[in-house]
């Protein structure tokens, strides 16, 4: 009988261990396709910028930038936290099984988010020609930042919905939301850029003014972007109406004892928005700022706005995408290593928080080598309008920027999921001061011109590495192997480079640029995977904690390195 029950208590325990693997791989093939679709949609937001600079020229990417700036300002300051703060809010009820509370979280923020979007569109609105003529000293850019004016209301309730859905466990929703943002917004920024910029050239005609043809163009980008967000708005609403009635269900079961009033439930709201606002603007402010300084400091006219047009439009867009890759691998694992933190699990919260300085430092060297290598070629071969030796020079300069760039997202994303954002506050808001500081300097004393920015955002992000590192080894004592986190990428990335470099010189010559650039990549890629593999530069474990990590994994026993 003893035998018998152990046998049957061991096939139980063997079926529950079963489910659990079933249940595991089904959850971590569902974060896969989460993270597969938020990177096409970075891919999206990435590419459309291509063929709208090709449209717009340098000048119109300039008054685009400037428009995006002013949005992502009042953006920060009106919707930014809300996403965060109704998903933080709206967790902690659900998994008490308040919903009447819930519901009344919801319904708070909702006039929240309303007063302030309408709020910060007015006032985005009536600044226009002020921001234009004063900080920007074009009024051209009033146009382009009036049509993204309305943005700023309705980024700011998509964003509460969006932090609704993930509120109640589910990402699914804000993700296909983001992918229809982007995907409506380039197929409708090829139609408003091209209808506005032929409206814009019979303006400029009859006023005299050659400018109103990139200008117009731009203000269609910016209604685009705002299409494109009001259609993913439309699509969260028809969504949250769809979900309603099993919420309400749910709501018919709360007792409703421990209600909570509005007015609590409102101090909640603004004192949990104060430090997500104050910290977006340590993290994003060097944008704005940025823009600023540069356009007050640079004598004004045509060229300066073309040389900002040239940072916004080329060369941060290309520089951006590591910081994309880095961002779609790292966030995943914030989860888990808040799990492991808070469940005083600090081996496994190490080695989650090594995993994610690998992963950026894995995306961003190899990019960084093939962007300073290739740049005289990939730059023509992705535009076709406005001034390429700049644009070229900007990405061979920044390379070290974009490698401490992807960094800082890894080490945002460890002090997050260690629930040390005051710690990350001060870092991004000391940071930010440097940098300032230095790009006054640059600009004003040393007269380097936009040169002089790239160089100065170089120096932000190093800063804030340095500080956030430091602030997570006060957290967690890191006695990881560094040697081979740095040395086995920067080894792989040389081999690559040496590769991609004799490839890019000697058949230049042969092969048309676009070719050849997509050829020196695919030839870097296979060769950098190669050497991390065989120089065992990433575990089997590191592949099977991050969502398409089994594709490396399966070339790695098929090469044998594994």
């Amino acid at each position: 009988m003893r035998g018998k029950a152990g046998t049957i208590q061991q096939n139980r325990k063997s079926g529950q261990e079963g489910r659990g693997t079933v249940s595991h791989g089904k959850k971590r093939r569902g974060n896969g396709l989460v993270t597969g679709i938020a990177f096409l949609a970075g891919a999206l937001a990435v590419y459309k910028r291509i063929p709208l600079t090709n449209r717009i020229g340098d000048n119109g990417n300039a008054y685009f930038g400037m428009a995006y700036d002013t949005w992502l300002f009042f953006f920060l300051l009106c919707g930014y936290a809300m996403q965060t703060v109704v998903a933080r809010l709206t967790a902690a009820r659900c998994a008490k099984g308040q919903y009447r509370n819930t519901r009344r979280v919801w319904n708070a923020a909702l006039l929240y988010t309303v007063v302030l979007g309408v709020a910060g569109t007015a006032a985005m609105l009536l600044s226009a020609g002020v921001l234009s003529d004063g900080l920007f000293r074009t009024g051209t850019a009033a146009v382009v930042i009036r049509c993204m004016a309305p943005a700023v209301f309705v980024t700011s309730l998509l964003g509460a919905l969006r932090g609704y859905f993930q509120g109640m466990g589910s990402m699914i929703p804000t993700v296909f939301s983001r992918f229809a943002e982007e995907l409506a917004g380039l197929i409708l920024m090829f139609v408003l850029v091209s209808g506005m910029g032929e409206h814009g050239k019979k303006v400029g005609a009859l006023l005299f003014q050659p400018d109103y043809e990139q200008a117009f163009g731009a203000a269609g980008a910016a209604i685009a972007f705002l299409l494109g967000s009001l259609i993913s708005l439309l699509l969260l609403v028809i969504l949250y109406f769809l979900f309603q009635g099993s919420f309400r269900r749910r709501e018919r079961k709360d007792s409703g004892k421990g209600m909570e009033g509005y007015r609590r439930i409102g101090r909640l709201i603004a004192g949990a928005a104060l430090p997500v606002i104050l910290t977006g603007f340590a993290m994003q402010g060097s944008f704005i700022l940025d823009q600023i300084l540069f356009l007050q400091l640079m004598p004004s006219g045509s060229d300066t706005i073309a040389q900002w047009g040239i940072y916004t439009g080329k060369y941060r867009i290309l520089s951006g995408i590591p910081a994309m890759l880095a961002a779609a691998a790292c966030t995943g694992l914030v989860p888990s290593l808040s799990a492991s933190a808070l469940g005083m699990n600090m081996g496994r919260a190490k080695e989650k928080a090594f995993l994610m300085l690998k992963l950026s430092l894995a995306v961003s060297l190899p990019l960084a080598v093939y962007f300073a290598i290739t740049a005289d070629n990939l730059v023509p071969a992705l535009f076709s309008t406005g001034n390429m030796e700049t644009a070229a020079r900007l990405l061979r300069i920044g390379s070290g920027a974009i490698v401490l760039q992807a960094l800082a997202v890894a080490v945002s994303c460890i002090l997050h999921g260690l629930e040390r954002e005051k710690l990350l506050f001060g870092s991004a808001g000391i940071s930010l001061i440097v940098h300032v500081i230095l790009l006054y300097f640059l600009l004003h004393s040393f007269g380097l011109g936009i040169e002089g920015v790239v160089y100065a955002v170089t120096g932000l992000y190093a800063v804030f590495v340095i500080l956030g590192l430091v602030c997570a080894f006060r957290t967690i004592s890191w006695r990881g192997d560094w040697g081979r986190l740095i040395g086995i990428p920067v080894i792989s990335s040389a081999g690559m480079g040496v590769v991609v470099y004799l490839m890019n010189r000697f058949l230049a010559a042969v092969m048309g640029t676009g070719l050849l650039c997509l050829l020196c990549f695919a030839a870097g890629l296979i060769i950098f995977v190669c050497l991390m593999l065989s120089l065992r530069g990433v575990t089997q474990r590191d592949l099977k904690s991050i969502p398409g990590g089994g594709v490396f994994l399966a070339v790695g026993r098929f090469l044998r390195f594994m």
